[in-house]
Parts: structure tokens; C-alpha cells; sequence
């Protein structure tokens, strides 16, 4: 598989970061594109892990404008000359009520990429890229997925999220990915009550 593509600027702030002990992980959409052979990259989506969200928020100051869109979830927009990013750190969640809205969000940039990853949807939404050592992190055989063209959550998180059934929907359509037979008997034993109350 050819590298990913990504800008030059996207490199230097990585590397800004790794200078105050770092590690800048992509993740999402982008990086499962480029698994599945898509060429546009537009979305550059990079999870933070070993820093505080304040030593993050300092070296990203450097390359741009800052847009704290969710600050007490760790997420950060950068706005350069040229791009706009999103930097977030990763986060533990816990239940305190029900429907999508029901979750306690806590930044921990200690966190193992395999922990974080965990929290993710399906398996193919789990796969992350190190920008400097250029290689991708599958902690949850999401490559194997693409290539069988499957759609399977990643763990019992996934339960936990009522909205998570609508995205398998979408994601199934739009990828064209068979919906693995555990994640259909997991969608069908979800509450769907509470997506229309919110």
C-alpha cells in the first residue's frame, strides 16, 4: 500500500508536537479512504496522545488560528494560511444517561492508540496513520475488513450509542460494505426510542 499523502504543513506541526513529546496519530475518514484505494484526502482529523491539552494548545498557537469547537472534550480546530485541521486528544467516556447525548467526556492523552481506538465505531473507523513513522496502527483488523468489504463494530461501546445504528446504515450504503452478522443482532437489540426523543 502506497504511503498517505498528506501536506507538508500537517508534517511540521507533527513534528512540533513529537518536540514536546507527542505523538500525532490521523485517524478517521482519511486514513480509511486511503486504505480503500480514495485519493481525496480532505478531512485531516489527528489524535494527540502523551501531551496535556494546554502543551498541545501552545505548540498549535505556532502554525495558525486556534477554534476550541469542543475545548472540554480536547478538541482543537487549527486554521492555517492553507488548511484547516482538527487536533483532539483521546477521551474516556462514561454513561450518565440515556440516548446519544447520555456520556461523561474526559480528555486522557495517556491513553494507548488500541484504547482509544476501542471507543470507535466500526473497525474500519479505527485504523489511525503515525504521521512521522508513516505507519498505520489496525488495532482492530480494520484492513481485513476492507478488504472483505465488512462493516463491524469495534466492541460492546458500540451499544452504547443508539445513533450508532443510523451510522451503520449510511456507512453500509455509502461504502457498500456488507453489515457483519454480529453488528445486525447488536443493531436490532438497540433502544431506537431514544434517537427520536432527541
Amino acid at each position: 500500500m502506497p504511503l498517505l499523502s498528506t501536506p507538508p504543513e500537517l508534517i511540521k506541526i507533527a513534528n512540533a508536537i513529537a518536540k514536546s513529546e507527542g505523538r500525532s496519530i490521523l485517524v478517521g475518514g482519511a486514513v480509511r479512504d486511503h486504505c480503500m484505494g480514495r485519493k481525496s484526502l480532505k478531512d485531516f482529523d489527528v489524535e494527540i496522545f502523551g501531551i496535556s491539552p494546554e502543551v498541545l494548545e501552545s505548540v498549535l498557537r505556532n502554525f495558525g488560528n486556534i477554534h476550541a469547537v469542543g475545548k472540554s472534550f480536547g478538541v482543537l480546530k487549527l486554521k492555517t494560511s492553507s488548511a484547516e485541521y482538527d487536533f483532539s486528544l483521546p477521551r474516556r467516556e462514561s454513561r450518565s444517561g440515556k440516548g446519544h447525548r447520555g456520556f461523561m467526556v474526559t480528555p486522557d492523552s495517556t491513553m494507548s492508540y488500541r484504547e482509544a481506538a476501542s471507543r470507535r465505531d466500526f473497525t474500519v473507523n479505527s485504523i489511525g496513520y503515525d504521521l512521522l513513522t508513516k505507519t498505520l496502527l489496525d488495532p482492530f483488523d480494520g484492513l481485513g475488513d476492507i478488504k472483505h468489504k465488512i462493516l463491524r463494530h469495534v466492541g460492546p461501546a458500540f451499544a452504547e450509542d443508539p445513533l450508532r445504528v443510523l451510522r451503520a446504515m449510511q456507512f453500509s450504503a455509502r461504502l457498500e460494505f456488507k453489515i457483519a452478522p454480529e453488528t445486525v443482532q447488536l443493531c436490532k437489540a438497540l433502544d431506537l426510542a431514544e434517537l427520536s426523543k432527541e
